[in-house]
């Protein structure tokens, strides 16, 4: 149940990301011919990133496709047009088409969560950077015009990234949707079947803490970016009052009120509309697993 859990989570990622790839490849060639700079040393952790959570999910796919090997099961039950446990040729080949068809599907899935979480800690690189901009920003008589080219720019960056905020709430709400229901749906199910397997079948056991860990992380690290991007939007408010506006014209003082005023509503991911991605869904998240996890308990017992 556990492992179909997981490809249905991602067939539905997929599906959506097929649905909304023209709206999310527009977005992308706006970014790219933006001009925002995106440090190298940003670019390695987003790979990084990919690379980590495509090991960690291949390592224990694999372990536990050896360990099925070894005891003469499939990791996976699945129809063959052959009997995989006739011998153990057949086993070996069954696995192997299973890993054919399975594996290139979980590299697609990991590819698109290194996107949606690159750009992600794109938004938020570059409300850091307005905040660098904005404190730095000094007004002098001599040079008024470039004062007020550079304010220019910083607001009309702060306009473009809400913008692309909002867009990218529109195209990953069901995205975000799916991977909470999903994190909820598991940690409960994976919790009611620990207490039912017991320790004596260690080896299940193992499986369902293994898959569980791995489905927490994901979804954490999603929590974490979307709490992130919350903390850094409301910074360019900070960033504002903290700059000499007190040495600044009217006019420009007022246009800073703007900046402050709009800069109070944080720039937000949501799933489905529902629930914010925070740090404070992620732990709701786990308490509403908790919660249905008492309730199956006591079904069961």
């Amino acid at each position: 149940m556990d492992k179909s859990l997981v490809v249905y989570n991602f067939l539905f990622k997929t599906v959506i990301f097929l649905i909304k790839r023209n709206e999310l490849r527009e977005l992308l060639d706006e970014i790219e011919l933006s001009g925002d700079e995106v440090t190298e040393e940003r670019k390695k952790m987003m790979a990084n990133y990919v690379m980590l959570i495509t090991g960690m999910t291949a390592a224990v796919v694999g372990a536990f496709s050896l360990l099925a090997l070894f005891e003469g099961t499939m990791s996976i039950e699945a129809w063959m047009p052959f009997d995989p446990m006739e011998s153990s040729m057949n086993l070996i080949l069954s696995l192997q088409i299973l890993a054919f068809c399975v594996f290139p599907g979980l590299c697609r899935a990991f590819a698109m969560q290194g996107l949606v979480c690159s750009m992600i800690m794109y938004l938020c690189d570059q409300l850091i950077h307005l905040q660098k901009q904005l404190r730095s920003l000094e007004y002098v008589k001599e040079t008024e015009v470039v004062t007020r080219m550079k304010f220019k720019m910083i607001i009309r960056k702060h306009i473009r990234l809400m913008g692309y905020s909002m867009r990218m709430e529109n195209i990953f709400k069901e995205y975000f949707l799916v991977q909470n229901l999903a994190v909820t749906v598991e940690l409960c199910l994976n919790a009611v079947m620990i207490t039912v397997v017991g320790v004596q079948q260690i080896t299940l056991l193992i499986t369902f803490f293994a898959y569980l860990i791995i489905a927490l992380f994901n979804a954490y690290i999603y929590c974490y970016l979307g709490n992130e991007l919350i903390i850094q939007s409301q910074g360019i408010a900070l960033a504002a009052y903290e700059s000499t506006w007190t040495s600044w014209p009217v006019d420009l003082q007022k246009d800073l009120l703007m900046v402050i005023v709009a800069a109070q509503r944080p720039l937000k991911l949501s799933a489905g509309g529902m629930a914010l991605l925070s740090i404070q869904t992620f732990s709701q998240a786990l308490y509403n697993g908790y919660s249905i996890f008492a309730v199956l308990t006591d079904a069961v017992n």
